[in-house]
């Protein structure tokens, strides 16, 4: 807990997951345990499957094999209830911040749809939290540096209070230096309780996180998932 902001984190536990999308496998006999409150890293190249597997890790794309449990929840018996656990700060496609909107409007627009524990007073802690210093209202989101939007977007996701965080593309357009910070940042988050399940090409410098190395299904680019296969309250 930190100020007014407490997060739960939740542990993932994912047993044998597969999903298809249109281009047929996105990924299959997938493993993975990540505890409560601990950075979890996927990493694989583009068509590797690691978004499609963001998506159906937050309970919000439909798998075809496999066991998947969200905080004691099994996802085949209660799928609310792991998409109430976990929330999205970037999956593109499908959920990336407008980059027309100044950062006063996003922030505006999550009080309206971002649930009764996201105000803006959590979102100034949650940034706290991660080290990171909120950008000026006044900005427009494609204006701030990669790292600062992907920053920006996990704060607004925290803010919500979940027990886990899901956020793709970790370090896409970044410098080194920036790459560094942006995990640093996400691992903060991990230190008051959050779990953070992250994807990129390649894991970051540190000892203390699970690594789970994606590799394509097949040789086309299986990350174009069939966007039926995600759920409608996605």
């Amino acid at each position: 807990m930190i100020g007014r902001v407490t997060w739960v984190g939740v542990d993932v536990v994912a047993d044998n997951l597969a999903a298809r999308g249109s281009s047929g496998c996105a990924f299959e006999n997938v493993d993975l345990e990540v505890a409560a409150g601990r950075l979890a890293v996927i990493v694989g190249s583009a068509g590797s499957g690691r978004t499609s597997l963001l998506w159906a890790l937050s309970g919000r794309m439909r798998l075809v094999t496999g066991r998947l449990v969200v905080g004691g929840h099994r996802y085949d018996e209660d799928p609310g209830a792991t998409q109430d656990a976990v929330a999205i700060a970037r999956l593109d496609p499908g959920c990336v911040l407008d980059p027309w909107l100044r950062v006063e409007e996003v922030i505006a627009e999550r009080t309206l749809i971002g649930g009764p524990r996201f105000t803006e007073s959590a979102l100034a802690t949650t940034f706290a939290a991660m080290g990171a210093a909120a950008p000026a209202g006044q900005r427009l989101v494609g204006e701030l540096a990669p790292g600062e939007a992907l920053v920006l977007a996990v704060a607004l996701a925290a803010a919500q209070q979940p027990g886990a965080v899901v956020v793709d593309d970790v370090g896409a357009g970044c410098t080194s230096s920036e790459t560094r910070w942006v995990w640093e940042c996400l691992r903060a988050l991990t230190f008051h309780g959050c779990t953070v399940i992250a994807a990129a090409t390649a894991p970051p410098p540190f000892d203390d996180i699970t690594v789970l190395t994606l590799t394509p299904p097949h040789p086309t680019d299986a990350r174009a998932a069939d966007r039926s296969d995600l759920q409608e309250n996605a």
